[in-house]
């Protein structure tokens, strides 16, 4: 019975990987305040995690990443909100005949201001997942690299 109790109090307490449904907030947030923004957080997302963690895997097109310049709100909290895109050629065309092209979203991803949270909108059903979060070993992989150059400049140059 205890063997229970603690597997069921684990997995109570676990919300990473469970599927929940949030409150979003339209309405921008200025990032200024955010720990991770702008291209760290694109490389942080494109880094951290394998296409697979990131629903990427069974994407058939080239895809790349953006930033939104705005936050977003979710159930309170701020997040930066990073986007995975293909390019689509539309079946419209201008006046002039050229071919006109928009971006399709594959993922959404959410990283806290704080870099404590890291969230994935699941395309299919608008839930969102909780990722594990690897912001902290991804700062000490690019302190560490940072280092590793640094070094290697003062080498060179020496």
């Amino acid at each position: 019975m205890a063997a229970v109790m603690i597997c069921v109090a684990f997995t109570a307490c676990s919300s990473v990987g469970k599927e929940e449904e949030k409150e979003v907030n339209t309405t921008a947030v200025p990032t200024e305040a955010a720990k991770v923004k702008e291209t760290e957080a694109i490389h942080f997302i494109e880094s951290a995690y394998t296409k697979e963690e990131l629903g990427l895997a069974q994407v058939d097109k080239n895809y790349s990443f953006m930033v939104a310049s705005n936050g977003v709100e979710i159930d309170g909290k701020n997040y930066i909100k990073v986007v995975a895109n293909v390019i689509v050629r539309n079946d419209v065309t201008t006046e002039d005949g050229k071919e006109t092209f928009s971006m399709e979203t594959k993922g959404e991803y959410y990283i806290s201001f704080d870099g404590k949270e890291v969230l994935m909108k699941n395309m299919e059903n608008g839930k969102f997942v909780k990722l594990e979060n690897r912001y902290d070993s991804f700062k000490d992989e690019e302190s560490t690299q940072t280092s590793a150059d640094t070094t290697a400049e003062n080498t060179t140059e020496g």
